[in-house]
């Protein structure tokens, strides 16, 4: 076996032994309820890493050249995507025209995967996309690595699924033979047809659609995880549905047809977490949520401009939709329509007390465009803007009666920006929160209790939209860091400290990663960037599903969170297969070392549009022995490895 060594960076609050005490004794000037803790840096400015991009969605760690660096692909959703090679030390250049033709990283890519699917030894890609409004087709990328560049072989290999309005992608071994088989997580088309789910690899690099394999209760399937919930270690696979009254559903995989388990009850979410929080031995879930934007939905996506997200057609019967702010003129506006078959024009906007038409949609608002009049009953449908000196600015949507001519669209976006800081931004009329707790679901011997309140995840509420789970300062306790958004704008991420008993503390201003600036939450995910053992963070922030697809999402950007570190130890491993799949996923890993195992599964990185680097990382506190790794391979084998010395890569191969 092969051995990378990394070494650690300078210390902070000594938490090698994971102490409650030890914690609340070092909090300083923050909340009682929160812990005050310098755990990341934002180092995107030096890192190569293009910030600003727009729209984004979601990442895929994996290390495409075999060099023992996570690389980074970035689909960029409508715009071309983006490969970036890691040159160590946190730094990055961009290397996507060596590798790809620029024709194959267009069109409407979501999520994508890293996974050597042929069992060569080298990392291969699946890119998947959509389906052109969900009417149409557009081909998926099955991306050969051939070493010096990749070679799209979905067409060849039974994967290009061209109906499909693929979403997120799963790797994982159905049948057990060593071969690594695709789930294409989907929304249902908006017409009748139901293109597959799951294709099975048959050999010579070919797949057969295979709708019984694991088949979803519901035409929507957009993402599922793998890990394992039973005893016994089998894998299951937890997949999110698109559907009110059910919203999720779990597979027992360990035999085809995949069998539906019910393990759980019911409950929406947006992402999820399987790990082992309680270090029992049983892989616990954590899902994060949120709740639908109201009718009238403010983005602040910089301090001198507002975003509204308007659905008319949401507020209640007579409810007013109007916003106010304070700020200098002039104004620069912009009004978008989206996902509706009516498209805005000037004669949907008034203007001042005369009720004047812009020339366009993008228009100046000088300081004497005039005040609003009062709201009168029968006025038209339309967004009205006004300004009273010195320096209020008033909005009001007026909802179209339901045979109005013209018809106002469903859904509209208003983008105001000042030459300087707007002031007291306010809803008036019906308004709510997206925020939503949480659920955490403890694994009790097979059955699952909801324990999120029990163990503080929702002493701070936040709109979830991704989460990872990992042990951020390798104090042997698995931690989760929650990126936060509404539909139209960022929130503060949520960052939450497991205290050694698998219940959660608050991190004031989420360690330093926190956020903020434009755009809409789409994904977080984690790699060792810089190998020193301290797993750090990549978000992207330029969510473009549902409302957001429009202006919000234009401010989206790339932020690379480092890991400051501290003095505990850990040890990180990747797998090689042999008998198994060579990426090893399905394997489970448990790991023993001062009295403590913990348990990780390698589920190949995967949750919603994202993918984590896939390499196994474990803190050991102040332990500086491992008595025992013991890994059960999707074989059926069980191998061990006695005393492996600490801070270091490790390389596990399957006996053969």
């Amino acid at each position: 076996m092969s051995m990378v060594l990394g070494m650690n960076l300078g210390k902070w609050f000594g938490r090698g032994i994971g102490s409650a005490l030890t914690m609340a004794a070092l909090m300083t000037a923050c909340a009682p309820s929160e812990v005050e803790i310098s755990l990341f840096q934002d180092v995107t400015p030096e890192s190569g890493l293009r910030a600003q991009v727009g729209m984004t969605h979601g990442a895929a760690w994996g290390d495409f050249d075999s060099d023992g660096r996570p690389d980074l692909y970035v689909t960029n959703h409508l715009n071309p995507a983006a490969l970036y090679r890691n040159l160590g030390g946190a730094r990055f250049e961009e290397v996507t025209d060596r590798y790809f033709q620029p024709e194959q990283l267009k069109g409407d890519k979501h999520g994508a995967a890293w996974a050597d699917f042929d069992n060569d030894g080298r990392p291969d890609l699946v890119q998947l996309t959509g389906a052109v409004q969900g009417m149409g087709a557009e081909p998926k990328r099955l991306f050969h690595n051939l070493g010096g560049r990749f070679e799209d072989v979905a067409e060849a290999a039974g994967v290009t699924n061209l109906e499909g309005r693929t979403r997120s992608p799963l790797w994982l071994d159905l049948d057990s033979d060593g071969k690594l088989d695709l789930f294409q997580g989907a929304e249902g088309r908006l017409d009748a047809k139901t293109p597959p789910f799951t294709f099975l690899q048959r050999g010579d690099r070919r797949f057969e659609a295979f709708a019984a394999a694991m088949a979803p209760a519901k035409r929507g399937a957009p993402f599922c995880v793998l890990t394992t919930l039973a005893a016994d270690d089998k894998p299951a696979v937890v997949c999110r549905l698109m559907d009110p009254q059910a919203a999720l559903q779990v597979f027992d995989v360990s035999s085809l047809p995949a069998r539906t388990l019910d393990l759980l009850p019911q409950t929406a979410f947006e992402d999820i977490a399987p790990a082992d929080f309680d270090n029992d031995g049983r892989m616990d879930l954590f899902m994060v949520r949120k709740l639908a934007p109201p009718a009238l939905a403010l983005g602040r996506p910089a301090a001198d401009t507002v975003v509204a997200s308007i659905a008319p057609g949401a507020a209640p019967a007579g409810a007013p939709l109007a916003f106010s702010f304070r700020a200098s003129a002039p104004l620069k506006a912009v009004v978008a329509t989206h996902g509706t078959a009516v498209t805005a024009t000037p004669q949907h906007v008034f203007l001042g007390s005369q009720g004047r038409h812009p020339a366009s949609l993008s228009f100046d608002l000088p300081a004497d465009v005039g005040a609003l009049p009062a709201a009168a009953p029968g006025a038209a449908p339309g967004v009205y803007i006004g300004f009273s000196p010195p320096d209020r600015w008033d909005v009001r949507v007026v909802p179209a009666p339901a045979k109005a001519s013209p018809p106002l669209p469903k859904e509209l976006q208003v983008k105001l920006s000042a030459p300087g800081p707007l002031a007291e931004v306010e809803v008036t009329g019906p308004s709510s929160d997206e925020a939503a707790p949480a659920r955490l679901f403890m694994n009790r011997g097979g059955s699952f209790v909801e324990e999120g309140e029990k163990r503080g995840i929702n002493r701070r509420a936040v709109a979830g939209m991704n989460v990872v789970a990992a042990d951020f300062d390798n104090d042997m306790h698995v931690d989760l860091f929650v990126q936060a958004s509404g539909d139209v704008g960022l929130q503060h991420n949520l960052l939450l400290l497991n205290d050694g008993s698998g219940s959660f503390r608050v991190v004031k201003d989420a360690g330093g990663a926190t956020g903020g600036g434009g755009g809409v939450g789409d994904s977080v995910t984690t790699a060792d960037v810089d190998g020193d053992g301290f797993i750090d963070l990549f978000t992207s922030s330029g969510g473009s599903m549902g409302r957001s697809l429009g202006l919000p999402s234009d401010a989206g950007h790339y932020r690379l969170y480092r890991n400051r570190g501290n003095g505990n130890h850990w040890v990180a491993i990747d797998l090689e297969g042999t008998r198994s799949n060579r990426d090893g996923i399905g394997a489970v890993v448990r790991l023993t070392a001062g009295g403590v195992t913990q348990m990780r599964v390698q589920g190949g990185g995967m949750h919603h549009r994202s993918q984590d680097h896939a390499r196994l990382h474990f803190g050991l506190a102040k332990n500086t022995r491992i008595d025992k790794i013991s890994v059960r391979w999707p074989s059926g084998q069980v191998q061990e490895v006695t005393g492996p010395a600490v801070d270091q890569v490790l390389r596990i191969q399957e006996p053969r």
